[in-house]
């Protein structure tokens, strides 16, 4: 090889180098803004919101993150106003077409205590 394709070679790697460097910071800020982005928007829930937020995220991840990044910039630009309770988020989940699966339980309650339907159940079978 000669020296003019070692310095060309050269010149390549540094460029190379700079535009990893550029892209790692790029990458870092999306994901840094997308984060505080959820962070927001679970300060603005109330109710069984988070626990929503939680499954639609894990669910649906994309989809999700896209809702919460429109959500955020609506509340930034002053269109939505207040707190989202956790039946409106569900609803709005289910409107886009990303029906969630929630955790849910139904209890009994006698003699002050508080029993699951299953059970209940099950010490109707013993």
């Amino acid at each position: 090889m000669s020296e003019e394709d070692l310095e060309l070679m050269y010149i390549k790697l540094k460029k190379m180098k700079e535009l990893q460097k550029l892209l790692a910071t790029k990458t870092q800020k999306v994901e840094k803004k997308e984060v505080d982005d959820i962070t927001f928007i679970k300060s603005k829930l109330v109710g069984r919101g988070v626990e929503v937020l939680e499954a639609a995220l894990s669910q649906y991840p994309e989809m999700a993150r896209e809702v919460v990044k429109y959500l955020a910039e609506l509340y930034r630009k002053g269109k939505i106003s207040g707190e989202i309770s956790g039946e409106e988020l569900y609803t709005l989940f289910y409107d886009l077409g990303m029906p969630i699966r929630l955790e849910t339980s139904i209890t009994y309650l006698k003699d002050g205590k508080r029993i699951s339907i299953s059970e209940k159940l099950k010490a109707k079978e013993d």
